[in-house]
């Protein structure tokens, strides 16, 4: 958005909200004095960080789906529980927390009877790679450091730790497959019981990161940080 002139700002705002008065009239010519056009190019600079701000696009994205749930419900209120959270994913170790808590979700809330047999989340295209309404997905790499634009894992161990995550049963949860243990905890040096409990209720959504405490302090010396505040994924 910083290389953006005014006028693709300006474009790109109006694609989703009109204009304000003053920059309309900036935008055809008609200020008729500094200070005005001082005024106006202020608001296109505002307009021009809100384009690349996370808050602000979250905001557009949740009233949108607001809006049509409520349409489609035939009510009015509130429908997000709360403001969206934006967290640091520091290591491996957090990236799979987050990517199976997601896969795991219509298991947990018992909309479907396995992780694979859900349509609404990343695991779903990675098992149906085909589909020409998929998204296309980073993919698992297991050279690394042949490859380095992907997930540092094979895929089989990724299917294997949810299916073993989502055996483990909840008092917060409905849905749940019978128990085991999957290869990759060892692989990554996670304790299951630690694991398990980073997935749990409230836990993975605590702090602004995810990951073991060793990557935690060297984040925050990094970002010149007392400490930082995340859910307890530690080393077994």
């Amino acid at each position: 958005a910083a290389v953006l002139d005014d006028d693709a700002v300006m474009a790109r705002w109006e694609l989703l909200f009109a204009l304000p008065l003053l920059v309309n009239r900036y935008r055809a010519g008609k200020l008729t004095c500094e200070a005005e056009r001082t005024v106006a190019r202020s608001h296109i600079d505002t307009l021009r960080q809100r384009l690349c701000d996370l808050s602000w696009f979250m905001r557009c994205l949740n009233e949108h789906i607001a809006r049509k749930a409520n349409e489609e419900d035939k009510c009015k209120g509130r429908f997000w529980e709360a403001r969206f959270k934006s967290q640091a994913i520091l290591d491996e170790a957090g990236l799979l927390a987050c990517m199976a808590y997601v896969d795991l979700n219509p298991l947990r809330a018992k909309i479907v009877d396995t992780p694979e047999a859900s349509a609404d989340v990343s695991l779903s295209a990675r098992l149906n790679p085909d589909s020409a309404s998929q998204p296309a997905l980073l993919p698992f790499v297991t050279q690394f450091k042949d490859s380095p634009k992907g997930i540092p894992f094979a895929l089989a161990d990724y299917l294997a730790l949810v299916d073993w995550t989502g055996r483990a049963q909840r008092d917060d949860k409905r849905g749940f497959i019978t128990p085991d243990t999957p290869a990759i905890l060892e692989r990554l040096g996670l304790d299951a019981d630690s694991f398990l409990i980073a997935l749990g209720q409230h836990q993975l959504s605590r702090g602004s990161v995810i990951g073991h405490k060793q990557a935690q302090s060297a984040y925050a010396k990094a970002h010149h940080r007392r400490h930082v505040v995340g859910p307890p994924i530690k080393a077994a």
